[in-house]
């Protein structure tokens, strides 16, 4: 099926004038800056996925045909196409049909196409800032020049704080000007797995754009719960379509299976007559468990074992059934082939972010207890898809092994039995390879090769995750270990360089770093207790952006830190960052509640300092809309509600500027603050 992409690897866009192919340096920066999510390498392996022909119905329906067609004059058409279904049913293929159908059809034409594809293991990442990022960047990229407005945004970001992410109201104007001027196209796959909370912000904005740019049109797949939540969102401009799969769509499908059988010697007429007739009968409701059919039958070698296989597939709509009974053929494989396809659903399902294929490998070869990683225990990517029956894919573009379904991580969470105490093990594994003589001999003062290192990065920036969770007593002696040389450990720079991309390239430079400081940017109290009992730790060592393990710990709300961190004398509770600012306003600009009022408790804590701007802890917590921080600073008689920055906004100035209704309220109410000043 031919598709429509421009020659820059981030748009999905055509126009009708030609592109500058020679991307300049400053360009690339500005679109990386927009977002950093690459949406169309997941559309590229859907699309390299998706039998050819099924769902093509769709687009035949009035409904498709109107939204596509309509110009939106006068308000009087539906800008919204919602086609919802049942898990498994086979949405995300559509998605990416109607996609390439887009870009087809925008052929030679002024028109933008745009997508997104929500997963439920990616949702920290997913936020509504950089998914709306992420449209912006699909849209301009496609244009000869960058539009000014984006541009001036970019050139405004850099003098504040040392450069910023762009801020959800920045896009969403951004997009309602662009969009506006030209045809746009926005599909969106799986919004159900959105977090709820980005949701919202999500549909909201969606809405915004829609009422500036009547021209634009949205596409939208999910599960029915949604369905409601969309009409009321996007002011009752939808059209809704149900999903599911027709007879033909799961005929197609099969047949497609059966000429990509690796062993045809295990296969007769006679069986492939029977698979083509039973599966379509017994499991027509959902393309998810027809592939989990398929694959029980095409793993087995023999005609005999697969006709035995055909005989006892799962039946009917539900997915728990044959979860369990993958599972069970899982563990009771030969060999190491159980345990490997048993610890590969548990990395891929509790990991903090999607896996990349080879980060996976290298994880499963990881030996407790072994000083020294063998690379010739790095099983390959192709034995763990087959260890794990059909659960779990590689996305080929990003290289990334997914579960097969979001309901697959919904049952592996249900049925917690199956991985005992996995953050823990986890958190060993990860400390383990840190501890390892090959991953300490990588010096800490050059960027290491990470593809021939491929699991360091995620064990550097994500075993502390894995370790506050559940710190076993083996993890705990592990992270000491580190922790003896963790100044110079490359895992240091690879953190602070992830967690500070703004800060001063790390590499080559001391930066003072310690196990303390580490264990309180986890938040892992046991960590942080075990250490400050050792004299050679100083609790107010600050690293090279001025920042003390109790700011770290304010900054990231991690009370249970903060708290033991202030049990003693001799903390500083106003030591002051690289930005003059104090463990209180990074919690109080962050919305941490309990890390303030621990802070407040103690009596040396000064609640008026300001930043480098005269920004106060009452400003932050006002300007960012944390209502229930602005009501505990107010109630104490030490804060002054009316310091000014050095622009002489005040707290009541920023909140009112920003939108935040109720703490204008509070602060209005309060009889020390000075009604002018807003």
């Amino acid at each position: 099926m031919s598709m429509l992409f421009s020659d820059n690897v981030d748009s999905f866009n055509t126009c009708n004038t030609n592109i500058n192919l020679i991307v300049a340096d400053n360009r690339s920066e500005v679109l990386a800056w927009l977002s950093l999510l690459e949406p169309k390498l997941r559309h590229q392996d859907v699309q390299g996925r998706r039998v050819e022909d099924v769902g093509g119905w769709l687009l035949k329906t009035e409904e498709f045909k109107s939204w596509n067609n309509s110009s939106g004059e006068q308000g009087c058409d539906k800008a919204v196409l919602f086609c919802y279904g049942d898990p498994g049913v086979g949405k995300t293929f559509i998605s990416s049909l109607v996609v390439d159908t887009l870009c087809d059809q925008a052929r030679g034409q002024d028109t933008a196409v745009a997508c997104f594809y929500f997963e439920f293991a990616a949702r920290k990442e997913q936020s509504a800032t950089n998914m709306l990022g992420s449209l912006l960047r699909q849209v301009v990229s496609g244009m000869e020049t960058l539009p000014k407005e984006v541009l001036q945004a970019f050139q405004e970001q850099k003098k504040v704080i040392g450069g910023r992410a762009p801020q959800l109201e920045e896009i969403v104007k951004m997009l309602q000007t662009i969009t506006s001027s030209r045809r746009t196209y926005i599909c969106i796959d799986a919004l159900d797995e959105c977090a709820v909370a980005h949701r919202v912000k999500v549909l909201n904005s969606l809405n915004k754009i829609i009422e500036k740019s009547p021209a634009t049109r949205l596409f939208v797949t999910g599960r029915p719960h949604i369905r409601a939540e969309i009409e009321k969102r996007l002011a009752a401009q939808v059209a809704s379509v149900p999903v599911g799969p027709s007879k033909d769509d799961i005929i197609t499908y099969v047949r497609v299976r059966l000429d990509e059988d690796e062993t045809p010697d295990a296969m007769d007429e006679s069986l492939e007559a029977d698979i083509l007739k039973k599966i379509p009968e017994k499991t027509s409701e959902m393309f998810l468990l027809v592939s989990l059919n398929m694959e029980a039958i095409l793993q087995e070698s023999t005609t005999h074992r697969r006709r035995q296989r055909l005989g006892t597939m799962i039946d009917g709509s539900g997915l728990e059934e044959a979860y369990g009974a993958t599972i069970e053929r899982i563990k009771s494989q030969n060999g190491d082939k159980a345990k490997l396809g048993m610890a590969a659903l548990m990395w891929i399902c509790h990991a903090e972010r999607p896996l990349q294929a080879d980060e996976l490998c290298h994880a499963l070869a990881v030996e407790l207890g072994s000083t020294d990683f063998n690379a010739g225990n790095v099983p390959s990517i192709a034995t763990l898809v087959n260890c794990c029956q059909g659960l779990i894919t590689v996305d080929k573009e990003a290289s990334t092994v997914r579960l097969i379904h979001f309901t697959l991580q919904e049952y592996l969470f249900a049925h917690p039995d199956l991985f005992p105490r996995p953050h823990a093990t986890m958190a060993e594994i990860c400390l383990t390879y840190l501890n390892s003589r090959q991953v300490k001999a990588i010096s800490a003062h050059h960027p290491p090769n990470l593809p021939d290192t491929p699991f360091l990065q995620y064990c550097s920036i994500h075993w502390g995750a894995h370790a506050r969770r559940d710190l076993s007593g083996c993890a705990k002696l592990l992270a000491l270990r580190l922790f003896e040389e963790y100044d110079c450990h490359v895992s240091t720079q690879l953190l602070l360089k992830e967690e500070r991309p703004l800060d001063k390239d790390p590499w080559g430079i001391d930066c003072l770093f310690t196990g303390l400081h580490c264990a309180s940017f986890f938040g892992i109290v046991e960590l942080a207790a075990a250490l400050m009992e050792m004299e050679s730790y100083d609790v107010n060592a600050q690293d090279i952006s001025k920042l003390a393990p109790l700011s770290l710990a304010a900054e990231r709300g991690h009370e249970g830190v903060v708290k033991i961190l202030l049990e003693r004398q001799d903390v500083n509770p106003n030591i002051r960052d690289v930005w003059n600012e104090t463990p209180l306003s990074l919690a109080a600009g962050r919305g941490h509640e309990g890390v303030v009022k621990a802070l407040l408790e103690r009596q040396d804590v000064n609640p008026n300092i300001g930043d480098i701007w005269n920004i106060t802890p009452l400003s932050s917590a006002a300007g960012n809309g944390c209502e229930g921080i602005v009501k505990i600073l107010l109630e104490r008689q030490d804060v002054n509600p009316n310091i000014g920055d050095r622009w002489d906004k005040t707290p009541l100035s920023f909140a009112a500027e920003d939108g935040h209704e109720g703490v204008v309220a509070l602060l209005q109410s309060h009889k020390s603050v000075i009604p002018s000043e807003i």
